[in-house]
């Protein structure tokens, strides 16, 4: 259960981190680059571990291939 609190935590402060940096760049007028495919996989596992959490399941339940 504590992984997906931990999971919940590490993608989270990626995401918050990558908007407040969207926001700084779009301020200053510079370009921001970001990677689509990190972004979805980020934002999956946040949303996967947010389940884990409401729902009261390990990740290994949720994702039955991981032992």
């Amino acid at each position: 259960m504590q992984v997906n609190y931990l999971l919940l935590a590490f993608t989270g402060i990626f995401l918050a981190g990558t908007f407040f940096h969207y926001k700084y760049t779009h301020k200053k007028g510079t370009e921001f680059r970001y990677k689509p495919i990190t972004l979805l996989i980020i934002g999956i596992l946040f949303l996967l571990s947010l389940y884990g959490i409401i729902a009261g399941k390990p990740y290994n339940e949720i994702l039955p291939f991981i032992r």
